[in-house]
């Protein structure tokens, strides 16, 4: 049973965001661009490793997507697995070429096109959440359930390579065809349940009430300005940023599309790139149209806020992406135009 759903990764969110409202010709576009890719590619590969798990019983495993947790700091897992019998941490990666692991290094090398570079270990990595999870339960005390590690190669067409003296680490890094054969070995490992039904809803409860999405400054990551992000609403049908609000609709002054809540879109867009907190001042600013009707749009959308009057700030509730990307949305657009 999926308690925690595969989503188009926040990061890529903002790169599109970005795209849409950046100058063709500005000079951070091609860095944003290759980013991007980089998301989704680890989004199919997470796509991709969800469906092998699609075969194994939903009244035996909850499946927990991107789950994000605090230990000492927040950390993110791509996959958890959960049942009473142990829990399964797993790291997916979706790299093409040949990836070369060395004992005791932090380090792995992917070798494309005859070049090499160096990249994180995600058998560390995964190591990493291991203790920061083992952490998290015992904060929170939950006892008794064990935890497993896996490194998840996404395609088969990926190899990999280590030295003699390092053949242990195939204990920990597998092909997602052999995904489902290793979970079978957990189960033989782990016969009996370690937690009762009881204490795996308290657990799974739990989880979900600590999750937490994480909006990173995408500003400053890109040492971009707000001068750099073209305002306005921009229509869905041609993609130009001449939408006009009159009489409770937006219509495109180029094709003459309307709608009601192409507005949308564009908050989302302001929420992802400039702040995680609007009043109804930036909000007239960034649709470009006068306060009133900006503050109408905000109390009709029922956004959480603080403050009083001309003060208040709305942001949107926890966890929260307006009109989250899926996979066919991925597939209609064309983001590196």
């Amino acid at each position: 049973m999926i308690k925690l759903d595969l989503m188009v990764p926040v990061q890529a969110e903002q790169c599109i965001a970005l795209l849409k409202r950046m100058p063709k010709g500005h000079p951070v576009r091609p860095i944003v661009e290759k980013d991007l890719r980089l998301w989704l590619k680890g989004y199919y590969g997470e796509l991709n490793v969800g469906y092998h798990l699609s075969f194994l019983p939903e009244d035996e495993y909850y499946i927990f997507h991107g789950l994000r947790l605090k230990d000492k700091t927040s950390f993110q897992m791509d996959l958890l697995l959960l049942s009473a019998k142990f829990a399964l941490i797993i790291e997916v990666k979706n790299i093409s070429g040949k990836l070369k692991f060395k004992k005791g290094s932090d380090l792995m090398i992917r070798e494309l096109n005859n070049l090499e570079e160096g990249m994180d270990n995600p058998i560390q990595q995964v190591k990493r959440h291991h203790l920061q999870f083992n952490n998290w339960l015992k904060y929170h005390e939950f006892k008794g359930i064990p935890v497993e590690r896996l490194v998840v190669i996404s395609k088969t067409s990926t190899i990999i390579e280590t030295t003699p003296d390092n053949l242990h680490i195939f204990q920990k890094l597998i092909y997602a065809e052999s995904l489902i054969d290793k979970i079978r070995e957990l189960e033989i490992k782990y016969t009996k349940p370690r937690i009762t039904k009881k204490v795996l809803t308290q657990l799974t409860d739990t989880l979900l009430k600590e999750h937490h999405i994480d909006i990173p400054d995408v500003l400053q990551k890109y040492n971009l300005s707000q001068s750099d992000i073209k305002p306005g609403v921009q229509c869905t049908n041609c993609s130009t940023f001449n939408m006009k609000y009159i009489s409770a609709s937006w219509r495109c002054e180029v094709c003459n599309f309307t709608s009601k809540m192409a507005h949308l879109l564009a908050i989302k867009d302001y929420f992802l790139i400039l702040n995680q907190t609007i009043t109804r001042k930036q909000l007239a600013k960034f649709l470009q149209i006068d306060p009133v009707k900006a503050r109408n749009l905000l109390l009709s959308l029922n956004f959480p806020s603080i403050g009083t009057k001309r003060g208040t700030r709305y942001f949107l509730p926890k966890n929260c992406i307006l009109c989250p990307l899926n996979e066919n949305d991925m597939k209609k657009g064309e983001f590196f135009t």
